[in-house]
């Protein structure tokens, strides 16, 4: 698949539409390097890269943010991006001269209901979704691991670590388990087991630091010893309890005398509280009583007479008057009253239950506290509770060793199952990365007039791919020619093997490799291979004599920027 068109707009229009080639695509940044006060990616150059990973799959904060200094965005180009509402559109296609497949990506800057994360006009929000569908739509496979962001991770050099390392192109913090599925995926080997290898992978390293966990507290073997100490002792206090000489009633007695002082507590709390109840019956009848004799007649009868010369036809006396209020007092006394007889007998209840009970704690804390024994069986039993105790814990930590071993013999096995059939594809293995060293060599030998070699490297874990290189650790420049050759060698064998794949090769920072080889990749092997070399590169550092003017797909400069902002 090769990547056909760019096209960048927002609500106001199209920005710019990039045309992409066969063979050498330049990206230039025409600003004098003399004129220059910052530097790093100040036109756009290496944006474009980063808008290609974006359309598949990246997160696009490269964009404007500083991988290293995380904190520092640019944000009059954040801004940009997310208020002018920036679209960028990708299209891909089997072929530039004859296209028979095509995939359009759509994307933009925005989140929630306004995000747009196309392909072929389906918006899927879904990252992990999106990934997998370009994975079908471009590799034609469905399988977990790798993911397509991992599978197309060395098309796109434009990170540190990228830039750094041949094979080794994901996050530092990515396991060789995952890399493994991620070189087998590179040498058309199926990798169907690979997920769920990682998948068990995770799950021992997360068993084992569990272990590591168990062993502060001691291992298997100690707690088991541990154990057959404790019961021994368990045992032998059992026994010393069971010799003690004194009645078979004991310990039923024990359990009566702590019941009866529970029972004690609960009757005297509501003893208490049914006497509060009728003191308080007592004083609101005293104070109704007060307000019936203290009742000031002189007042009343001098109203009354008001209310007679008032109301002449006043039909009710003034004795019926002290009457009738002495009547409701004494109906709101007989109504106080009648929860008293009830209170009574409930008090006289309890206070004889408690006064048996209070007899019998006597006659029991009496017999158990002439006990000859008392104090040394006391002993025994909190010594056994705590035996009982530290045997509870010892087998609790007993279970999790014995369950945690079962987990990682199974966990084990199943590797061991899928190790076994990896083992047995590495005949396969070696023929791939012989053909694939029949063009690494070669193209190697083209730039430096060395031949780098790849091969595996396996350990418990999986397998590994490494870089051989017979002069030690290269200079930069030569290192990132070393990454050239591998990418080129790559195009050649992956067509030869007849996979799918992406045709194209994007590289940042090529400015510092020598110009032999710097002309050697831009006029021999980009316009030799099958592919799209994609490079932003700085006017200044091209060779004065290459000619390269038809193969600039962009100029930029410090007065026309990507954004033009």
């Amino acid at each position: 698949m090769f990547l056909k068109e760019l096209k960048i707009e927002n609500k106001l229009g199209e920005i710019r539409t990039i045309e992409f080639r066969t063979g050498l695509n330049l990206i230039v940044d025409e600003t004098p390097e003399n004129n220059k006060k910052t530097t790093g990616n100040n036109v756009g150059k290496t944006t474009i890269l980063r808008l290609v990973d974006f359309c598949l799959g990246s997160s696009g904060k490269n964009i404007y943010q500083d991988s290293e200094f995380k904190k520092q965005e640019n944000s009059t180009i954040k801004d940009f991006l997310i208020v002018t509402e920036v679209l960028i559109t990708l299209s891909i296609v089997d072929d530039l001269d004859f296209p028979t497949e095509s995939i359009v990506i759509k994307k933009n800057f925005l989140t929630y209901s306004k995000k747009i994360q196309e392909i072929n006009g389906e918006n899927i929000t879904n990252n992990k979704e999106f990934d997998l569908k370009l994975k079908e739509l471009i590799f034609k496979t469905s399988v977990d691991k790798p993911t397509f962001k991992q599978v197309i991770s060395k098309n796109i050099r434009d990170e540190k670590n990228k830039l750094a390392n041949i094979v080794k192109v994901l996050d530092a913090y990515t396991k060789i388990e995952e890399y493994e599925a991620l070189f087998l995926f590179w040498l058309g080997i199926n990798t169907d087991t690979h997920n769920q290898k990682e998948l068990l992978g995770k799950e021992k390293a997360k068993e084992e630091l569990f272990q590591k966990r168990l062993k502060k507290e001691g291992e298997l073997s100690l707690i088991e010893q541990q154990l057959e100490f404790v019961n021994a002792k368990i045992k032998e206090l059992q026994q010393v309890k069971t010799d003690f000489n004194f009645n078979e009633n004991f310990e039923t007695q024990i359990k009566e005398l702590n019941e009866i002082k529970l029972n004690l507590s609960k009757l005297s709390t509501e003893f208490s509280r049914l006497n509060m109840r009728r003191e308080l019956i007592a004083e609101s009848k005293e104070h109704l009583e007060e307000e019936k004799t203290n009742i000031d007649a002189g007042q009343i009868e001098l109203l009354y007479n008001k209310a007679s010369k008032l109301i002449p036809d006043l039909h009710v006396s003034f004795q019926e008057t002290i009457q009738f209020h002495n009547d409701l007092i004494d109906e709101k006394i007989k109504y106080i009253e009648k929860e008293l007889p009830s209170l009574t007998e409930n008090l006289k209840s309890i206070s004889k239950e408690i006064s048996s009970l209070r007899k019998r704690e006597r006659e029991l804390s009496e017999f158990i506290g002439t006990s000859e024994y008392n104090d040394d069986y006391d002993k025994i039993l909190i010594d056994l509770n705590s035996f009982f105790e530290r045997k509870g814990n010892l087998e609790e930590r007993k279970r999790y060793w014995i369950t945690s071993n079962e987990k990682l013999d199974r966990i084990n096995e199943e590797l061991e199952t899928i190790n076994s059939e990896i083992n047995s594809k590495d005949s396969l293995i070696q023929k791939r990365i012989t053909l694939f060293n029949k063009y690494f060599t070669k193209i190697s030998n083209e730039l430096y007039g060395e031949e780098y070699l790849l091969s595996t490297q396996k350990n418990d874990k999986g397998y590994d791919l490494i870089v051989t290189n017979i002069e030690g650790n290269p200079s930069a420049g030569k290192k990132k020619g070393q990454i050239a050759a591998f990418d080129f060698a790559y195009i050649l064998f992956a067509e030869e093997m007849g996979m799918k794949f992406l045709h194209f090769i994007m590289h940042d920072q090529l400015e510092n490799m020598h110009d032999n080889q710097l002309s050697t990749i831009l006029v021999n092997l980009a316009n030799s291979i099958n592919c799209q070399f994609i490079l932003p590169i700085v006017r200044d550092k091209i060779p004065a004599d290459l000619d390269i003017g038809k193969h600039i797909i962009l100029n930029l400069s410090e007065h026309d920027k990507l954004f033009k902002v």
